[in-house]
């Protein structure tokens, strides 16, 4: 089962993030959030690929190719990945999902049994987890100029917490949670385009307790094709037709 949450900027604040310096602001035109149950994972990929279809992908990351945590040790806060570097920040995790240090995130391959699991497929699949950290920050750079951004996030607010996302400066409060507890092991699929091409940006996850954690997973960053504008494909057609008409003019000279 799916549902949607589309949350879009004003007008006037879409113009006026658009004046603004690339790197000064990320703004969304239309951020959404589709939301699944675990059973549902097969419909979120399709929905992610579909998604994906018209974009130029700049560089994706499954955490497939990093140490999953396997009791004794795991690659920690995950560095120059395919899309960007992953960090903590925020209070120390202390639910009973925490792995090795509590104050980092931990890439994870273990299908753990309350939620947390990779998108891939694959039977000892990757993703990257919260560690019930409060916050993961995303910094993205070193990719060219992009202005799309997808992901999953699993098992976000089954505990209580409240699951928030920044995109730049933009804050995107209580996306999961407001209304009460969310299944064990639910799906969102993050989807954001933002109001025009950047090189660098920082997004930010965020739950309001330590003991209720997340995992990331199919990490995606891509820039979309510029549509023409009106004016141009008036001209465009204005053009055909000139054509169209020379010819005409030429058969009967």
């Amino acid at each position: 089962m799916l549902s949607r949450v589309n949350l879009c900027l004003g007008a006037a604040a879409v113009a006026a993030a658009v004046t603004m310096s690339a790197g000064a602001f990320a703004a969304t035109v239309d951020p959404i959030f589709d939301r699944f149950e675990r059973s549902g994972l097969a419909a979120a990929n399709t929905a992610m690929a579909d998604f994906l279809g018209g974009v130029s992908v700049k560089g994706r990351e499954t955490f497939e190719g990093y140490h999953a945590w396997d009791g004794h040790s795991g690659t920690t806060n995950p560095q120059s990945t395919g899309v960007g570097s992953f960090t903590s920040f925020g209070a120390a995790g202390s639910g009973g999902s925490v792995v090795g240090d509590p104050s980092k995130l931990q890439v994870r391959g273990d299908d753990m049994p309350w939620g947390r699991y990779s998108t891939s497929g694959l039977l000892d699949g990757h993703w990257l987890d919260s560690n019930d950290n409060l916050g993961v920050r995303w910094e993205i750079s070193g990719l060219g100029k992009f202005d799309t951004l997808a992901f999953s996030v699993l098992d976000a607010a089954d505990v209580g917490g409240k699951f928030s996302i920044k995109v730049g400066d933009t804050l995107y409060s209580s996306i999961a949670g407001a209304t009460g507890k969310l299944a064990n092991g639910n799906i969102h699929l993050v989807k954001i385009m933002l109001a025009e091409a950047v090189t660098s940006l920082t997004v930010e996850l965020m739950h309001d307790r330590t003991n209720d954690g997340f995992g990331i997973g199919g990490a995606t960053v891509g820039l979309a094709p510029v549509p023409l504008p009106p004016a141009a494909l008036l001209l465009g057609t204005a053009l055909l037709g000139l054509v169209g008409f020379g010819r005409r003019r030429a058969g009967t000279a």
